[in-house]
């Protein structure tokens, strides 16, 4: 996930640290320190360059399964549990089918209290042909979304090329 930084302002912190309060739609307010000043964050020279604070996709986020540990399809056959067909409302493949859709409804559920976490953030710069490429900092930029139930843009998830 990209969220678009909107306004950077620098600071002097104690023992000759520099402090970037950013602001991105979408994130709390977060800040940067620093030993080295991030070049395109210079007060001297102003930059129309576009920023983004991105969110690195996690497969564990959808609770996929890990494809290493399943058995050998020789090996497992006959372990598969096909329930009968029937018509009827009472019958276990229709109660199969409401644990399935309870089970993914607890998915979707657990995975906005994840993306609602802070998470370790890259900051990129929007380069002249369109690819990003990641901006030096010396310490971990931490983030969190301002509102996971709110936010639509945790459903449009894109891909960035980083140089």
């Amino acid at each position: 996930m990209a969220f678009c930084v909107t306004e950077v302002n620098m600071s002097y912190g104690s023992s000759q640290e520099i402090r970037y309060e950013v602001k991105a739609d979408g994130l709390r307010g977060l800040l940067i320190t620093t030993k080295e000043p991030i070049v395109q964050f210079s007060q001297t020279k102003p930059t129309q360059q576009t920023f983004v604070l991105v969110r690195p996709w996690d497969r564990s986020l959808l609770e996929l399964p890990d494809f290493t540990d399943l058995q050998d399809d020789s090996e497992s056959e006959g372990d598969y549990f096909t329930p009968p067909s029937s018509p009827s409302d009472n019958s276990p493949s229709r109660s199969l089918v409401k644990q399935e859709v309870d089970d993914l409804e607890l998915r979707a559920l657990r995975l906005l209290v994840r993306l609602g976490q802070p998470f370790g953030a890259f900051l990129l710069a929007r380069q002249r042909g369109g690819e990003y490429k990641r901006v030096a900092s010396d310490r971990d930029i931490i983030a969190q979304v301002e509102d996971v139930a709110s936010d639509r843009d945790l459903m449009n998830v894109r891909t960035i090329e980083i140089l």
